[in-house]
């Protein structure tokens, strides 16, 4: 399944109530920075602790995911990535691969606390997609 993902700065919560009151929301779910498990990799500061982290709904029957970026500004082109979900790790291991290839790797396919397998990668064309297994 491919989802769109929403990137913003700081603005996520914003535009998902405002999404809220245009279309038939359903099956939301909004988990925030500050709910993140400590990391030596990432300190969440108190400007971003309130930042969406990752939300799910769906609109007019459509999965859309929503979420925050904490580090500067969002490039033109960059406030859309597609998510690829699959089944199994080795699928995501299979499909970042190709991914990857030519392209630019944000985060190596690896096990997360939201993922047995989660990589996030820009194409050679441009585009930015996570991959990730349920």
């Amino acid at each position: 399944m491919i989802i769109p993902f929403l990137n913003f700065n700081g603005k996520a919560s914003e535009v998902i109530a405002f999404y809220e009151t245009v279309f038939d929301v359903q099956n939301k779910q909004v988990f925030y920075f500050k709910d993140m498990p400590a990391s030596e990799n990432f300190t969440v500061t108190p400007e971003i602790e309130n930042y969406v982290l990752h939300s799910e709904m769906t609109i007019e029957g459509v999965p859309v995911w929503i979420g925050d970026t904490p580090e500067g500004e969002l490039a033109a082109g960059e406030m859309l990535s597609l998510t690829a979900v699959y089944d199994s790790p080795e699928k995501v291991k299979e499909v970042f691969g190709k991914l990857s290839v030519d392209g630019e790797v944000f985060c190596d396919a690896q096990p997360t606390f939201y993922s047995p397998m989660y990589g996030m990668v820009k194409d050679r064309f441009g585009i930015v997609w996570s991959v990730m297994s349920r």
